[in-house]
């Protein structure tokens, strides 16, 4: 494993980020009982209300909420520095978050949008919180390199993200009739995925690929130029309405999309760590989905002035989606997740015991923590529920039983990062004796 760069001495308590990993599985298990309930029609459109309280539980209940859990954490590990106040600012962020969560979904589901004027303000709140909290120290000079560079990039993204998503919201509420919705709607999906996900996984990836998986380094020009390329090419796919340009500017996002995807993906087979790794199984299923994802926006791109495949287009919609969310994002948070959380828990004890030696020799090891067969059932269960989502986009019948997948997919993550942190506990109570 590799350190050289990193810092461990202004590490958060480790409640902060495990209250975020803690909370986000189950929200994916409700995203779950949401698809049940929905029935068969619940993936038949992109725009029904099932759908959409699905996508907004997986993208904020389960990928936003891992993602400020792990920023707390990482960032001082990257930068050096700590995040000003960070167990009042996690509180802060942790409680609306959750709440405002709800209430928009619980809009979408019941199509009663005058929740998101319940929903509206926390999640301003919580996102507010977060950013000011992350900006006062990010605006700095602070070490961390193209890690940190991109980690910047990303969080105007999230901004973006959030001001596209309050352009939906009062479209919703029936302000918006000077909105292009539907354009709207695409802007703040490509901030989203292409923006503040994507660039946050490849500014993480930085970090967590080399030092957990001992692979050569990302060159260190490359790894600055492609984050800023991606990051301009969608601001001016934001402002740019001219058919061909947009083609244009899609098509180069996918072209750097896929070269990192394939050169992250050589990058793991240089590791000099050869032992049987579940992580790096969940980054190259994460890598060939984002793969995937990018030459189906090409099929995509070549029905976009073809009248006879207005239906297939709009399941390849739902595909893409789906590949993007769940085969891509939710796949490199669930690998991380399987390191991150036994690292920590196993690090935060080691510095526990700097007061008494002894009881270093009796701390559990990281695969104790969550074991390879845990690990191993988390994969499987992953992959059957991804390969089920897309099923049942072509057969709604199955719908049901890919909601119970999915559920069973997230009731294992909450029940394995639950059982660490409990096992933290007892260890941490047991050494404070």
């Amino acid at each position: 494993m590799r350190m050289e760069g990193l810092s461990f001495d202004n590490i958060p308590p480790l409640h902060i980020p495990f209250r975020f990993f803690n909370t986000a599985p189950w929200l994916g298990v409700l995203a779950a009982v949401f698809l049940m309930l929905g029935g068969d029609t619940g993936l038949s459109s992109q725009w029904t209300p099932t759908l959409l309280a699905v996508t907004h539980l997986f993208t904020l209940g389960f990928m936003v909420m891992v993602m400020f859990g792990a920023l707390f954490q990482l960032l001082p590990v990257i930068s050096g520095e700590p995040i000003p106040k960070a167990s009042l600012v996690a509180t802060l962020v942790h409680l609306p978050l959750s709440f405002g969560i709800l209430f928009l979904v619980c809009g979408f589901l019941e199509q009663s949008y005058q929740l998101f004027y319940m929903a509206i303000p926390l999640l301003i709140t919580a996102f507010s919180i977060f950013l000011f909290a992350l900006g006062s120290l990010l605006i700095h000079r602070v070490s961390g390199g193209a890690s940190i560079y991109t980690v910047r990039l990303a969080a105007l993204s999230l901004l973006i993200t959030i001001v596209f998503g309050l352009l939906r919201a009062s479209a919703y509420l029936g302000y918006g009739e000077a909105v292009d919705f539907s354009n709207t709607t695409y802007i703040h999906l490509a901030w989203g995925l292409f923006g503040w996900v994507m660039l946050l996984v490849i500014g993480v990836s930085y970090q967590v690929i080399p030092m957990f998986h001992v692979t050569p380094p990302y060159p260190e020009k490359w790894a600055k130029v492609l984050p800023t390329l991606i990051f301009t090419f969608l601001v001016l796919l934001t402002f740019v309405s001219n058919e061909t340009l947009q083609i244009a500017l899609t098509l180069m996002l996918i072209l750097l999309v896929l070269t990192y995807a394939i050169y992250s993906l050589w990058l793991l087979t240089k590791r000099k760590r050869k032992i049987r790794d579940l992580t790096v199984y969940f980054w190259r299923l994460a890598l060939l989905n984002i793969i995937l994802v990018s030459l189906l926006v090409l099929v995509k791109l070549a029905l976009w002035q073809s009248g006879e495949y207005v239906a297939f287009s709009l399941k390849l919609n739902m595909v893409i989606g789906l590949l993007a969310i769940y085969g891509f994002a939710c796949s490199v948070i669930m690998g991380m997740l399987q390191k991150i959380v036994p690292f920590l828990a196993f690090l935060h004890l080691q510095r526990q015991c700097m007061t008494n030696f002894e009881q270093l020799k009796t701390l559990p090891n990281m695969r104790e923590i969550i074991s390879e067969a845990q690990s191993s059932w988390q994969f499987c269960f992953h992959l059957i529920a991804l390969v089920m989502l897309v099923v049942s986009v072509f057969a709604l019948k199955s719908t049901p039983i890919t909601a119970l997948a999915v559920a069973l997919d997230f009731i294992w993550l909450g029940v394995v990062i639950g059982r660490a942190s409990r096992l933290y506990r007892l260890t941490s109570a047991r050494i404070a004796l």
